[in-house]
């Protein structure tokens, strides 16, 4: 059944988004699995409709008209609301259900929430799956677009436009190779600014937060000689070096289990991080989302409560 409105069916709608989110009938077509001459002529039907040309060529772009760009947020926002209806039951057994979350993190909470977690769902959940998507900088238009059903992560990356909840608090230490002579059982802010670093930067535009406060608080850039996509990189990197890296509490006592690392408190003050938890406004109602979040927050405070202390 073909829904319309107007003249204008929902398959349009459809076609629309895509163009306006990627901006080239090519890549549109792919993204729908449908054929470029098939969007071509999807966007003269929506030009005729609209009285407008929505997409315009400038060089080698397509850029959006004004009433393409009033149009992009409210159409995305529908298409979101009608799919979450068509997902969304009244009630949510988890013991019978099959269902596939998909939740962007990075591999630090990855690393911290998901044995737990997963240990509960193959007890209590046998048919419900969790894609993981790599943390990076599209996670709010991802999240708009429906890509994702949650995403974690740190307070300062959050939108306003979408509710949120606290998953877990944690704070930084220091980790050295087991055998480093150089440092004992503490480090000094000397010694922390003169040894060489190994460094997370999640992506361009989501560097790792603490680099930010970092050279805010003490005004001077750390000498880093190289830079890592994921948290689990470092450990094999600092390994029989002199080299150091800072990394989340959590993370670096559960890691060093499986490397000849040691754990070293920070020297000074240094701030904690604060992982939130953060869905699309439509999808407040929905049954299993809820009690997926549920699932996760406390599988999240399962591994906090077992983050042991910096052993000297």
């Amino acid at each position: 059944m073909v829904m319309r409105f107007s003249g204008l069916d929902l398959n349009l709608l459809i076609a629309l988004n895509a163009l306006l989110e990627e901006r080239s009938v090519t890549k549109a077509a792919q993204r729908l699995n449908s054929s470029q001459p098939a969007m071509s002529s999807a966007l003269g039907k929506l030009r005729e409709f609209f009285g407008d040309e929505l997409l315009v060529r400038v060089g080698r772009e397509m850029l959006p008209t004004a009433q393409a760009e009033f149009l992009q947020r409210p159409i995305a926002e529908v298409l979101a609301a009608i799919q979450n209806t068509m997902r969304a039951k009244p009630v949510f057994d988890p013991t019978i259900e099959s269902r596939k979350f998909r939740v962007m993190m990075s591999d630090y909470m990855a690393t911290i929430i998901l044995p737990n977690l997963i240990e509960r769902l193959r007890r209590d959940a046998p048919l419900i799956k969790v894609d993981v998507v790599p943390s990076d900088e599209s996670m709010l238009s991802r999240l708009e677009r429906g890509e994702i059903d949650l995403a974690i992560s740190p307070e300062k990356y959050l939108s306003p436009d979408h509710p949120s909840e606290f998953v877990v608090e944690d704070g930084y230490v220091v980790v050295v190779d087991r055998s480093n002579k150089e440092i004992g059982d503490q480090i000094t802010l000397e010694q922390y600014l003169a040894a060489d670093h190994v460094v997370v930067k999640l992506s361009e535009d989501r560097s790792a937060s603490f680099e930010d406060w970092f050279l805010e608080h003490v005004n001077v850039n750390r000498n880093y000689i190289v830079s890592v996509p994921i948290f689990s990189m470092v450990p094999s990197l600092i390994a029989n070096t002199t080299m150091i890296a800072t990394m989340h509490s959590m993370l670096a006592n559960r890691l060093k289990q499986n490397f000849p690392i040691r754990v070293v408190e920070v020297p000074g003050s240094f701030p904690k991080i604060r992982e939130m938890a953060q869905w699309h406004r439509l999808r407040d109602h929905d049954l299993g989302l809820a009690w997926f979040r549920e699932e996760l927050l406390s599988a999240a405070q399962k591994a906090a409560n077992r983050n042991s202390p910096v052993k000297k």
